[in-house]
């Protein structure tokens, strides 16, 4: 049986999760045992560093790159020391690090789920699903974000059956889906997100 694991790769942080013995869903704290890894990435010559020190470093360093997954699937390049780096390229760094830290727990992980904003457009998934590859994973699946809180919620609590809107409000994004629900069968009725008014535009 594959060893799979999702992660949100967000905005301004990501976290990862997996489905339990028993199969439910549970996060996977990262190696400094916290539930979240901040989106961000400090290059200093061959050394990469991502997550809660880098964040901390950006107000005092130019080396220090946030907030790439918002040009997903552009030709943004970011510039440091005479390379270029594309969003595509640091949003691995950070899947490479959480890999890495499940994997310490875990063993070797075989497969991944993303999610992404229901905004995205097919360049944006494709360079996701890049990212994963560089990453070195084999990316099972890409899946919208408000999509996957649907999910969840209908292994963990016991919903009325109906239709539901399920937003989700990131740091960079705002995307809501309509699901209709029937005891633990989802049916997705449409999906959508707006790409500038996550919790930074506020």
């Amino acid at each position: 049986m594959s060893n799979i694991i999702g992660i949100d790769l967000g905005t301004t942080n990501s976290v990862m999760a997996r489905l339990d013995d028993i199969g439910r869903p549970a996060i996977v704290h990262n190696k400094e045992g916290a539930n979240i890894t901040p989106s961000a990435v400090e290059i200093d010559g061959e050394t990469i560093m991502v997550g809660l020190e880098p964040k901390k470093n950006a107000r005092f360093k130019n080396n220090v790159f946030l907030e790439f997954k918002r040009n997903m699937g552009t030709s943004k390049t970011y510039e440091l020391a005479g390379k270029s780096f594309t969003p595509t390229e640091l949003s691995s760094f950070v899947l490479k690090k959480m890999i890495k830290d499940a994997e310490q727990k875990l063993g070797k992980i075989d497969e991944l789920i993303i999610t992404t904003p229901a905004n995205f457009t097919n360049e944006a998934r494709a360079a996701t699903i890049k990212a994963g590859t560089l990453a070195g994973m084999d990316v099972k699946h890409i899946i919208n974000e408000p999509t996957a809180a649907a999910l969840f919620y209908v292994f963990d609590k016991e919903l009325t059956p109906g239709k539901y809107a399920v937003y989700d409000l990131g740091g960079g994004t705002f995307d809501l889906s309509i699901v209709e629900i029937n005891g633990q069968d989802i049916k997705v009725l449409t999906s959508l997100g707006i790409a500038s008014l996550g919790g930074k535009d506020f």
